[in-house]
């Protein structure tokens, strides 16, 4: 027993839920807004002053930054509404919004205590897309490794930041702007080295992340490689993308059509992020047709190899739960202690369990386990087919009781049939023919006597007595057909045949005795049939087969009548199906106005 409470309405849950929803979404439309307006403006403003700073000019890159942007403002939406934390599309607005800092920079050179801050912010954007990188698919950082670079560049940056802030004061006839008001300690020096160990420690953190994730690229089995497809590539190009501006900064070295590569490279880190992350829900939409593949029954290598063909994952092992052995086996059936207790190097092991114990254990590569979605759906999917295969277990076991006890009823009722018809046959029928003897008796004997008054009150009597008796003998044929128990089935469809209004052509091959519930059942649904046809069809001839094949007898009735008969409720082939499905028989009712009616009985005789 499950005890439950009462909870809120839905009104008192919708209203406190809907004032976040909608600050939320606020605020989303708001970054986005600023981010696109940033990079927009700045571009803009750098075209009508023709003052672009150290960045390269043109209508051409105005279009490429604004590009690159756009393209980290769209993914950030996406991202919001695939990924199941906000972190990422947070990364990406904030990387497209500092992106614009570049631009900035020369616009705000006149004002002292604003470009100090533009100036330490321009590399800012650099950092969100690290972490992005580092956070992917799952956006969130899960590895100490991770969270080590993170807050390695971190450090870095802030450090980057406070020297600019504390140490930068080039000349105002110099770059053409106005004093830093932060500079306590104005070091043209310390900027200049502190601006160097930046780009080479940034360069090193970068590099380092690129070798781990290549690494494991290569190394890793192909779910891994699909699902972060484009990731190193884009790293690789932006290693070199960082290299170039490094070296054009410290050597003033103009890399020419190259300096295209770095954009390029940028941008292809948010797509990259995306498309993986909807490769996996990819997968996670195919893992639920495995629920279609074992729709009928769990067969243990299908779903094996259906799973393994899904997740891209060939050497993926799933190991069954035996509740008897109350061990693991194969799919083969064969013992897995061997299998499930050593897990195989760059493998991981999903236990899949229910209310009524373990279910499975699927051994996957290690790669999959980044998606916790698709986990959930592997076990979800999993878990409904076994649940399908055991409601429908359960429920055939539930039919075939069904069958076995509404079977046990029809042989009771046929059996008590019997008893009755036999006890009407040997006792009360056998009385009232003694009966009708003795009144026969008695009226000769008052005819000899010359009492014509008694004789004729003796003689209605055993009129009345010999329809009494017909009518006893017709009751004790409806419970129980007696040419069945003198005759056979042959014989009891032949008297239905001679009995009925109609010509009636017959023939019953049905080899040894069938069973005596199927026999009266046939015979009740033959009398009926011809019953129908002799009262409603207006036929001229009619005919019964009856005929056995291995398990099965079929019984077919067919008449030259009118047609046009249906199964209607309290109709007398409503009957006949009724009597029919009791024995787990089937009931097929063919009828064309104007070509007759077939009714085809088929009886299991097991």
């Amino acid at each position: 027993m499950v005890a439950t409470r009462p909870g809120p309405s839905r009104t008192e849950i919708a209203a406190p839920a809907a004032r976040p929803h909608w600050a939320r979404l606020t605020l989303r439309a708001l970054a986005v807004t600023v981010a696109i307006a940033s990079n927009v403006l700045a571009q803009v403003l750098s075209a009508m002053l023709n003052d672009y700073g150290p960045r390269p000019s043109g209508a051409g890159w105005a279009v490429v930054f604004i590009a690159v942007a756009l393209d980290y403002i769209i993914c950030g939406v996406v991202a919001w509404r695939l990924v199941a934390s906000a972190i990422p599309g947070w990364l990406m607005i904030g990387a497209a919004l500092f992106w614009s800092a570049g631009a900035w920079y020369p616009l705000v050179r006149q004002w002292g205590w604003v470009w100090p801050w533009v100036a330490g912010v321009t590399d800012l954007w650099a950092v969100l897309v690290g972490i992005l990188v580092l956070c992917y698919p799952t956006g969130r950082l899960t590895a100490r490794f991770d969270r080590a670079v993170v807050l390695a560049v971190t450090i870095a940056f802030a450090i980057r930041l406070g020297g600019i802030l504390l140490f930068s004061s080039p000349e105002p006839a110099e770059c053409g702007c106005a004093t830093n008001p932060y500079a306590v300690l104005p070091s043209d020096e310390a900027d200049y080295w502190l601006g160097i160990g930046w780009r080479v420690i940034g360069l090193a953190l970068m590099l380092t992340v690129a070798v781990r994730l290549i690494t494991r690229w290569f190394t890793s089995s192909l779910p891994a490689r699909r699902v972060a497809f484009v990731m190193p590539l884009a790293i690789l190009l932006w290693c070199y993308g960082t290299i170039q501006d490094s070296l054009s900064f410290a050597l003033g070295w103009d890399g020419g059509w190259l300096q295209f590569v770095p954009p390029v490279a940028i941008a292809l880190i948010p797509p990259a992020f995306v498309g993986g992350v909807l490769y996996a829900r990819g997968l996670r939409s195919r893992v639920a047709d495995l629920v279609i593949v074992a729709r009928d029954k769990v067969d243990r290598g299908l779903w094996e190899s259906s799973l393994a063909r899904t997740l891209h994952d060939s050497s993926l092992r799933v190991f069954w739960w035996d509740e008897p052995l109350q061990a693991y086996q194969t799919s083969d059936g064969l013992p897995a202690e061997d299998a499930v207790t050593a897990t195989r190097p760059g493998r991981s092991t999903l236990a899949i369990d229910s209310d009524q114990g373990p279910i499975a254990l699927i051994e996957h590569d290690v790669a999959l386990s980044q998606d916790d979605r698709l986990l959930d759906a592997v076990s979800s999917a999993l878990l409904l087919s076994v649940d399908n295969d055991r409601l429908r277990g359960r429920l055939e076991r539930t039919i075939q009781e069904l069958r076995q006890s509404r079977l046990r009823l029809v042989e009771e009722g046929y059996l008590a049939r019997r008893r009755l018809e036999r006890d009407l046959h040997d006792g009360s029928q056998q009385q009232l023919v003694s009966l009708a003897i003795s009144l026969r008796i008695a009226t000769a004997k008052a005819e000899a006597h010359g009492d014509e008054e008694l004789a004729g009150e003796l003689q209605r009597a055993s009129d009345q007595l010999a329809d009494a008796l017909r009518e006893l003998r017709e009751l004790a044929r409806g419970i129980h057909p007696t040419v069945l128990t003198d005759g056979d089935l042959r014989s009891a469809i032949e008297e239905l045949g001679m009995r009925s209004h109609l010509p009636v052509e017959v023939h019953v091959d049905v080899g040894e005795r069938l069973p005596e519930v199927v026999e009266e059942t046939i015979y009740y649904c033959v009398s009926e049939a011809l019953a129908n046809a002799a009262k409603h069809s207006r036929a001229r001839n009619c005919s019964v087969s009856v005929t056995r094949a291995d398990t099965t007898v079929t019984v077919v009735v067919k008449d030259d009548g009118q047609g046009g008969a249906r199964i209607e409720p309290g109709g007398g082939l409503e009957g006949i199906r009724d009597r029919v499905e009791t024995v787990s028989g089937r009931a097929d009712v063919r009828s064309v106005a104007g070509l007759g009616t077939i009714i085809e009985l088929t009886i299991p005789v097991g």
